[in-house]
């Protein structure tokens, strides 16, 4: 009996000891939303040290008794306890954590607590344009954002956070699903418009855009990210039956007349003080003829699917939209495919292929006799296009008021300019778990770009017409090849509450382009073959190449969802810089404070507090490839290869750097209202700056670099839920900042001036300066300027007078001093967003604003001058004229010559703008399920719909970055119908 109880209390205690002292338990942890396993999730025993990580299938395995408690933790998901008791496998399955999810965030080469705020970009398709980046517009603070120009296709420029370069690239960096895409992997070409790499990518494929901006943010991109980073995440494949997802939209454009108007023929006649009859019935409106409702298609197929193994994305698009001025197009053939494989337990591998073939007819601008820009500006109403059997004329008769003779409605489908790109890449990722919390992963990619371009002149044009050798062709064709291998190391550990991650790796990228050019003269009509050309036939080309590597290391610490702290460097060189200062050093640090994560907060009011500060520098290499060697070019010599001296060496070039300083607060207010402050400070230094020569050295300038700017400003972004009760939802997003740019040194280098403009210090950049406009001389009505200078009155003369503001004016232009004009730059941008839904509909506006700016309207110069051209006039030239003496008025008298470059051409550039409206609505489920689809919805949406603002020409939106407008192509405004429809 005594040994049957001895024996059970053994048997007990040995139960117990294994009980207590531990058993392997192991499982597996998956995402509630997706179904997917997530690697790389905190698996800790409570109380304790000991813990491990999933692997990359979401496994794990770790020693546990019976009384333990594993707690399971990720950023961004909620926290998840569970005991063990008698259990030897626990899966489990997570949820988001809303709360945590607004600290985290991925930027390309990983994920990182968030010492930053960083905002996403979603719905980019509301905006109908080929370039996701006009999607941007008003959507983010310290992002501006001008389309240079109407033509489809076309370069938008994206300046975030001002501009800090003067000779640098002021562009933003763009990174695609962890690839760098670089402005310049895209070939020039002599056009109108300049091509965009965004161009190239649809739209619909793309999931979110996020915009880096600053130290703590953009960093990890060192040299690449000066002028911020904007990060593209495309879609990718989900786990499940495949789902398919078709759409098709269609639209038209027309073109948004502004306050722009131009004379008509009884407005021009009396302007001109010509007798005119209108009963002849010539009243010519050529904008009428060069401009045209233009049809947009866009129609987009996409599959995904997959299982826990491997998951798929697939989209093909066609993208359509025709130009608002006759003979401009754009169109997009687009397709795309994404595979991801859990190899093993250990290895993941990712694929992904995309190729775009682009096909851009452009508008011939200002300088070609038959560009319908130029004749919709200058062709006078008097002047009729057609003969008395209604065709168009070949060459407009001659006459007192045809200043220019050709026709373009007659040489429009004759010539072209059209620009034939294909365009595409190909992508490899492999993620290996090398043991308990470290990773690797390598990313490569290849990028390519095959361009074509033909201008092409009829014989039978006007500007096609000579007499030795009619009609003329130019082609350039170029090849654009980038490769890109990013290799890192990343660990993750957590010990109790402290969640630490570092980030080591190497970068390198290197870009090869070749361009051919051959011009021809001389063809019979129709042939347009350059081998048909007869006469004045020539050859050019060229190569150029550059190569970037990059060390990269980051650090980051979290404790206890409180405290954050991220240390990163990154040591970069670039083969564009001189022999022995190739390599720049690069460095930030960052950190926040989760105040309302202690335990003193106590607010029913003010919840998820946050402060943030940031330091750092980025670097700038956006020059031409070979500036800093010494270079020559060969040209013909008494029929023999001969070389010349075309560029000076300066093997002291080396970085722009920008130093980065950051400030801000994210919180969220009565449970409805998010707010998010930044106010920063960005100090350029080491700029790169093409220099002037002296004429006497033979060379035009030299790159070095010389002085320093800054951007300083602040920006506010609020979100609000206004409402949120039943099926009615209503929620509202502002955002506005404000910047102040200054270029602080020039290094003693003198002012670099244009006739319109300077870059000196004290200035901003693209500062307007040039004479002072006055107006009229009020007794003979002439064209007079300020003098801005001390005369001394013995030193006057008879041209200067005494203004009614009592300031000395003069009718002489080489009198007048020049004067600071005020910055193409703007000051304050920003955007209002309303979104509604109510059961299925939904609806959705946009407002964006900017201002503090100015334009110089270039045109003017022709179409307000006065009279002394014969061509037609702007209607608003007729406004506040000189006509007797004793007037005060701005204008002139009739036929004065004021059209000199000066501030009487400046204009504000301010404006609101309603962006968009979008109206939907998506069929209930249980209707739709029922003829077998799992969603549908319809849309329409306008466009571009009004605008605010005093500007005279078309919209101040479509001016190029430095604040020249030269024959505007304006935007046009866009309406637009749809379906969406999966199953």
């Amino acid at each position: 009996m005594k040994r049957a109880i001895l024996l059970s209390l053994m048997l007990l205690f040995t139960a117990f000891t294994v009980f207590a002292q531990g058993k392997v338990v192991s499982g597996t942890v998956t995402a509630e939303e997706s179904g997917e396993p997530i690697p790389g999730v905190n698996v800790l025993i409570k109380g304790t040290a000991s813990g491990t990580i999933t692997d990359i299938d979401g496994n794990y395995s770790i020693n546990a008794s019976g009384n333990d408690v594993i707690i399971f933790t990720f950023i961004g998901l909620a926290t998840e306890e569970v005991k063990v008791g008698t259990q030897t496998n626990i899966n489990m399955t997570m949820t988001a954590d809303i709360k945590q999810l607004e600290d985290v965030v991925i930027v390309g080469y990983t994920k990182v607590d968030q010492a930053t705020t960083v905002p996403v970009i979603a719905n980019v398709k509301e905006i109908v344009t080929p370039n996701v980046a006009q999607a941007l517009t008003g959507k983010s603070t310290g992002v501006a954002i001008q389309a240079s120009t109407g033509q489809p296709g076309a370069k938008t420029n994206v300046r975030i956070r001002g501009i800090g370069s003067i000779t640098g690239n002021s562009n933003p960096l763009y990174v695609i699903d962890g690839i760098i895409m670089d402005s310049d992997e895209v070939i020039t070409a002599n056009q109108q418009a300049e091509r965009d790499p965004l161009a190239n990518i649809n739209p619909t494929d793309i999931e979110d855009i996020r915009i880096l901006k600053d130290a703590a943010a953009t960093a990890l991109y060192g040299a690449r990210a000066s002028n911020g980073v904007i990060v593209i995440t495309t879609k990718k494949g989900k786990a499940g039956k495949t789902n398919f997802t078709a759409s098709i939209s269609e639209g038209a454009t027309s073109r948004y007349q502004g306050n722009f108007k131009m004379m008509d023929s009884p407005t021009f006649s009396k302007f001109h003080g010509e007798d005119f009859d209108p009963a002849t019935g010539v009243n010519t409106n050529w904008g009428d003829l060069a401009f045209q409702t233009g049809r947009t298609s866009d129609y987009q197929v996409s599959a995904s699917g997959g299982n826990e193994k491997t998951r798929y994305y697939a989209s093909g698009g066609y993208f359509n939209q025709e130009g608002i001025l006759v003979g401009s197009n754009f169109e997009r053939y687009s397709g795309r495919l994404s595979v991801d494989n859990q190899v093993s337990d250990r290895m993941k591998v990712s694929f992904g292929v995309d190729l775009s073939k682009s096909i851009q007819s452009d508008a011939s601008d200002g300088n070609l006799y038959s560009s319908p820009l130029l004749g919709s500006y200058l062709q006078a109403p008097l002047i009729d296009p057609y003969d008395a059997d209604g065709n168009a004329y070949d060459v407009l008769p001659t006459g007192p008021w045809t200043a220019i003779r050709a026709n373009f409605i007659s040489d429009v489908d004759k010539n072209y300019r059209k620009t034939e790109s294909l365009w595409g890449g190909v992508s490899g990722k492999l993620d290996y778990q090398l043991m308990e919390g470290l990773s690797f992963r390598s990313t490569n990619a290849y990028r390519f770009e095959n361009m074509r371009k033909d201008n092409f002149s009829s014989p039978t044009s006007y500007d096609g017409a000579d007499a030795v050798a009619p009609g003329n062709l130019a082609i350039y064709q170029g090849y654009s090849g980038t490769f890109t291998t990013t290799n890192l190391f990343n660990y993750e550990t957590t010990i109790d509450k402290h969640n630490i991650t570092a980030l080591a790796g190497t970068e390198y990228q290197q870009s090869n382009q070749d361009w051919n050019y051959m011009y021809g003269a001389g063809f019979p009509e129709p042939i347009n073959n350059i081998g048909s050309a007869t006469q004045q036939f020539s050859l050019d080309g060229r190569g150029t190449a550059y190569r970037f590597f990059s060390f990269l290391s980051q650090v980051t610490y979290n404790f206890d969802d409180r405290y954050f702290a991220s240390v990163s460097y990154r040591r970069d060189g670039s083969s564009r810089f001189g022999s022995s200062n190739q390599f720049g050093d690069f460095y930030s640090i960052g950190g926040s404070w989760k105040v309302s994560n202690e335990s003193f907060w106590n607010s029913n009011v003010f919840e998820d507090l946050k402060l943030r500060a940031s330091y750092g520098t980025t670097g700038n290499a956006g020059i031409g490839n070979f500036n800093s060697i010494g270079m020559y070019r060969y040209a013909i010599y008494n029929g023999r290869p001969a070389a010349y001296h075309s560029q000076i060496a300066n093997p002291d070039l080396t970085w722009e750097v920008k130093h980065k300083s950051n400030i801000g607060f994210d919180v969220r207010v009565a449970k409805r209202v998010t707010v998010n402050f930044d106010a920063y400070h960005e100090n350029s230094t080491d700029l790169l700056l093409d220099v002037p020569l002296a004429g006497e050295t033979g060379f035009n300038s030299v790159t070095m670099n010389a002085g320093s700017m800054v951007n300083k400003g602040v920006e506010l972004n609020i979100s609000s839920d206004n409402i949120d009760q039943g099926d009615f939802t209503w929620s509202t997003d502002f955002n506005i900042s404000f910047n102040h740019n200054e270029v602080t040194s020039m290094n003693g280098i003198e002012p670099i001036r244009s006739s319109f403009n300077t870059i000196e210090e004290g200035k901003a950049m693209y500062t307007f300066y040039m004479p002072e406009w006055m107006g009229a001389e009020p007794n003979s009505g002439a064209a007079a300027w300020y003098v801005n200078k001390d005369v001394a009155d013995a030193d006057r003369t008879e041209n200067m007078f005494e203004a009614a503001n009592g300031k000395l004016a003069t009718t002489n232009y080489s009198e007048a001093a020049r004067i600071d004009g005020g910055s193409a730059l703007p000051v304050w941008v920003g955007g209002l967003t309303n979104r509604f839904t109510y059961r299925g509909f939904d609806a959705s506006f946009l407002f964006t604003f900017s201002g503090g700016n100015y334009i110089y309207n270039g045109t003017r110069r022709f179409i307000d001058s006065d009279g002394i051209y014969p061509y037609n006039q702007m209607a608003a030239a007729t406004e506040d004229r000189w006509e007797a003496p004793g007037d005060n008025a701005s204008r002139p008298a009739y036929g004065s010559l004021g059209n000199q470059h000066s501030t009487r051409y400046v204009e504000k550039g301010d404006y609101i703008q309603l962006r968009n409206i979008t109206l939907g609505y998506t069929l209930p489920n249980e209707f739709v399920s029922q003829i077998g689809l799992s969603k549908v919805r319809v849309f329409v949406s306008g466009q571009n719909l009004w605008m605010g603002t005093n500007y005279s020409g078309y919209t101040p939106t479509t001016v190029d970055y430095d604040g020249y407008n030269f024959f505007e192509y304006p935007e046009g405004r866009v309406f637009t119908g749809g379906l969406t429809v999966s199953f």
